[in-house]
């Protein structure tokens, strides 16, 4: 991570700082191994709730849709020129709505017909990620982890092909050491194992929290940070940035944005 990307980063939520921000949401942005849905649970969400819950990238002519799609090709480029599978998706503080992006995000690399996607609900202490598609979790990653459950009977398909979440059940506390656990680690290797075109995306809780996103740093190949624009203060950006520097740092995404980019407004 370059000394003049960080001073732009900090530069960029001086800024923000400064301007009046909005409640909306976000203005950012078969011939691969398929998942077998034999033995995984398949939920269809209503399409009014995931609309409601600002689940955007199923629609096909939607701006905001539209700047998940150009995220995604930028990321997948860069995991795959360094050969990268895996990312975690954080924030420096709660709020920001890092679980709503890394949602349309994993949708829409599902969409690329390239490869599979596993979005995995890591954020143990406020897991969400059921939420956004209305599903309730009868058996969740820690499951997995604390009482041996198959990891099929864990997994969920939400109706889109292509696309398998594993889900948190309930909130915990002292996650750092279920993180470090030999049985987290299997998890890991497990899901890793299965598919060589399969994008795992770990929804991670923020950085300035808890210790969770640097507990787990080996278990992803890089980080996509999300950030409120206009609400995250600058030394909040600086402590996150640092606190991130020991991983590949793929971008920062300024979520809840005022006005769409100058690009995408007319066209």
């Amino acid at each position: 991570m370059s000394a003049d990307f960080l001073e732009k980063a900090i530069e960029k939520a001086q800024i923000d700082q400064s301007r009046k921000t909005i409640n909306n949401p976000v203005e950012t942005t078969s011939s691969v191994n398929d998942f077998v849905y034999t033995q995984t649970r398949i939920v269809i969400p209503n399409n009014e709730i995931l609309q409601d819950r600002r689940v955007v990238t199923l629609k096909q002519y939607n701006p905001t849709a539209d700047l998940f799609r150009m995220l995604r090709t930028k990321l997948l480029k860069q995991l795959r020129t360094n050969n990268w599978n895996s990312f975690a998706i954080t924030s420096p503080t709660a709020g920001v709505g890092k679980s709503m992006v890394a949602v349309n995000l994993a949708i829409s690399m599902a969409m690329e017909v390239n490869q599979t996607v596993l979005l995995v609900d890591f954020d143990l202490r406020n897991p969400r990620i059921n939420w956004y598609f209305d599903f309730e979790v009868e058996y969740g990653l820690l499951d997995y982890v604390n009482s041996g459950v198959a990891l099929e009977r864990i997994l969920v398909n939400p109706g889109i092909e292509r696309l398998v979440i594993l889900p948190g059940r309930e909130k915990n506390k002292g996650t750092s050491d279920i993180i470090s656990a030999p049985s987290m680690k299997r998890l890991i290797e497990d899901i890793k194992s299965h598919y060589e075109s399969r994008i795992i995306i770990f929804d991670m809780p923020p950085v300035l929290l808890v210790d969770d996103v640097l507990a787990a740093m080996e278990y992803y190949d890089a980080a996509l940070l999300v950030v409120e624009d206009g609400a995250n203060k600058p030394e909040e950006l600086t402590k996150t940035l640092q606190a991130l520097s020991n991983t590949n740092l793929l971008g920062i995404v300024f979520n809840k944005a005022e006005n769409l980019p100058e690009h995408q407004g007319g066209y």
